[in-house]
């Protein structure tokens, strides 16, 4: 089964190459477009105008804050009448208020209690139904009650106060007053009670059913926003942001002030419309909300809808396209055969071409003629490949082509060069053919900065053998593009090791003395020169002349070969007593010499006397003989006084002709006047 379903998609893949299933699809996608996008549009449009409609609508709010208002305003008038039927002159006591409200049979149709509250917010009467009867509560913690007292007004107070179960009741409530002769004074409150969710106050006037399934919901709030009337009574009591259908519209209304207003006002928040208006003569808000989804008709329904109806158009307007091109494309199926045998040698080329006219016909030419370009090209390219073939195998230096890092093409003497067989080196990266990392990366840096500077690179590099060995090269580079360093660059090399090694040891051989592998005399006077030019030397230096004592006679006794032997065990000591940044030459015969960088004169005075103990103590056998010589050093402490070199070694020189002539065998300090705080004050000082 899977192998089945591979080949189908496989066919239809290679379907949709074909140019008549591209214009089938692209007819399809038209088609589609076009219907779906006007259908999309007429939808849209009527949506629009149901959701005007219902937000001009309002949902009828209005009806119901207006008959709120108006049962609230009978009310009203019923307790205002009923209080002002007080009679005159009499006293309010349990008795008057209990015969009081037996008279008042009106106010009993219209609340479900009506209460007799004195000036101390104490309940004299109830009056329940029919039945009537003293009270002795206190209610003077109830907000009607405070309000009404604190007011002083003969206005109605209309507020929510808990009743039993918690359930909420409204009271309204207006002064009793005893005329008298000099006026009248409010003695007390004439309250009527109605149970919110009980009493047909708060019922919808629309005739509209409560209930869960009622697509309209009415909610009704106090001025606090706490929910007097709802279809779930789970939400009475509870402040109307909490209910989730309500919450973003009560965020809005509250950010906006909270207005009261008796106008109606819809809004369309979400999936819900929220219509809105308030009861001015409460303070109260009555809020109707509705699902959009079912006020609109299930518009997302009717989008899918038409969606697939503009699919299946669609498809059957691309199916009858894609016939009547197949009919129109059948001169091209026999172009495309032929085209996929161009490739093929072995056909002649003017071969097996379809005849046809028009744009066919024309790109039937057109690739006739390209096929004849593409066999010039071939045998151009093929001549060109056959002379770099024979350049890169008998070239006499190595070369190489790298991109984007890697070995594309080098040359058979490259390869035999870096030990590598013929082709190995293709394909691997240039930092194989570097000792590390760090030359790498160096050589591929200054190579860069070469090549956008539009030249070529030429350094002397150490590079790695396929064994592991390292060799010297001369190193030439350029970019095929210097402004696409990614197109590749050439490289040229020369095996310059044995050429290095030979200019090595030129070098070497020009400052050295080859018997002690010391330095000579030329290179010490270059280095002295260097140290008096500095007329600003921030260290201090030390000159020290050292003439051997006893050398005739180490030649005589055992020739120019033992001469040879002890000049280089000398040597050898010297060298050991100083650092390795210090100077320590052959000046010539038994003469050396030293340069002290960084050494103050009482240093350079041990460091004498040091080389002079190890001399003397030194002993060389030879063929039978003991031999030894000794040492007599002259010493100067370089100041900026000594700025020519010459001048220097003859103090240098002078201060060791002094020792020779206290007794040899001495470490003399010669220029008193540059001496060091603590050294000998004396032109010669001997030290034995």
């Amino acid at each position: 089964m899977p192998a089945i379903l591979d080949k189908l998609v496989k066919a239809a893949l290679a379907r949709l190459g074909s140019l008549k299933w591209r214009l089938a699809l692209a007819s399809i996608s038209v088609i589609g477009l076009s219907v779906g996008s006007t259908a999309l549009l007429v939808v849209h449009d009527a949506d629009q105008r149901a959701e005007r409609t219902i937000l001009d609508s309002t949902l009828d709010v209005d009806t119901v804050s207006r008959t709120i208002g108006s049962r609230l305003l009978s009310r009203d008038v019923a307790l205002k009448r009923a209080a002002g039927d007080w009679p005159a002159h009499t006293a309010l006591t349990e008795a008057s208020a209990t015969d009081f409200l037996r008279g008042q049979s009106v106010l009993a149709t219209l609340f479900s209690r009506v209460w007799l509250v004195d000036e101390q917010g104490r309940l004299l009467a109830e009056a329940n139904g029919s039945q009537v009867e003293a009270r002795q509560v206190d209610v003077a913690n109830y907000l009607f009650y405070q309000r009404a007292w604190s007011t002083g007004a003969a206005a109605t107070s209309t507020t929510v106060e808990p009743g039993l179960q918690g359930r909420p009741q409204i009271v309204m409530s207006v002064p009793v007053v005893i005329r008298a002769a000099k006026g009248g004074r409010t003695v007390a409150l004439l309250c009527g009670v109605v149970q919110a969710d009980m009493d047909k106050l708060l019922t919808d006037p629309t005739g509209r059913p409560a209930g869960p399934d009622d697509p309209i919901d009415t909610i009704v709030t106090d001025d606090t926003g706490r929910i007097l009337s709802s279809s779930d009574p789970r939400w009475l009591q509870h402040d109307v942001g909490e209910d989730t259908r309500l919450h973003d519209a009560v965020l809005r209304w509250r950010a906006e002030g909270a207005p009261l207003e008796a106008n109606a006002w819809t809004w369309r928040i979400g999936s819900q419309f929220v219509a809105m208006a308030a009861v001015p003569q409460a303070g109260w808000m009555v809020f109707r909300t509705a699902s959009a989804d079912l006020l609109l008709g299930q518009p997302l329904k009717a989008r899918r809808e038409t969606l697939w109806m503009s699919a299946a158009v669609a498809i059957v307007g691309a199916g009858l396209i894609a016939a009547f091109c197949h009919w129109l494309l059948k001169p091209m199926v026999l172009l495309e055969r032929r085209a996929l045998l161009l490739l093929d040698e072995r056909l002649p080329p003017d071969s097996q071409w379809p005849k046809a006219s028009g744009e066919i016909g024309h790109l039937s030419e057109v690739l006739q003629h390209v096929l004849a370009l593409r066999a010039a090209s071939r045998r151009r390219s093929e001549e060109l490949l056959a002379l770099m073939r024979a350049l890169m195998l008998h070239a006499p230096v190595g070369i190489g082509f790298v991109r984007d890092g890697r070995i594309e093409l080098v040359s058979q003497r490259l390869s035999d060069t870096l030990g590598y067989p013929e082709d190995e080196l293709v394909g691997q990266p240039l930092r194989k053919l570097l000792p590390d990392e760090a030359q790498h990366e160096t050589l591929m840096a200054s190579a860069l900065a070469a090549f956008v500077r539009d030249r070529s690179y030429r350094a002397e590099h150490q590079l790695r053998q396929r064994d592991g060995n390292t060799l010297w090269a001369y190193v030439q580079g350029a970019a095929l593009d210097p402004e696409n360093t990614q197109a590749g660059s050439i490289w040229i090399l020369s095996d310059i090791t044995e050429l290095r090694a030979q200019r090595d040891q030129l070098h070497w051989s020009a400052s050295h003395d080859s018997l002690t592998r010391l330095f000579n005399r030329r290179e010490f006077m270059r280095r002295l020169e260097q140290t008096c030019a500095n007329r600003r030397r921030a260290e201090s230096t030390c000159l020290l002349m050292v003439d051997l004592d006893g050398f005739k006679a180490v030649n005589d006794s055992g020739g120019h070969a033992a001469g040879d032997a002890m000049l280089q065990d000398v040597a050898e000591l010297l060298a050991s007593q100083v650092r390795d940044s210090d100077t320590v030459a052959r000046l010539g015969g038994d003469e050396f010499a030293l340069l002290l960088h960084g050494c103050g004169l009482n240093q350079a005075v041990v460091i004498a006397e040091k080389i002079r103990a190890s001399v003397n103590a030194h002993r060389r056998e030879w063929k039978g003989h003991e031999l030894r010589v000794g040492t007599s050093i002259g010493l100067i402490h370089l100041s900026t006084r000594h700025s020519d070199a010459e001048k220097a070694m003859a103090v240098a020189d002078a201060a060791c002709y002094t020792a020779k002539r206290l007794g040899k065998n001495r470490v003399a300090i010669g220029g008193a006047r540059e001496t060091a705080p603590g050294a000998p004050a004396s032109a010669a000082a001997a030290f034995s």
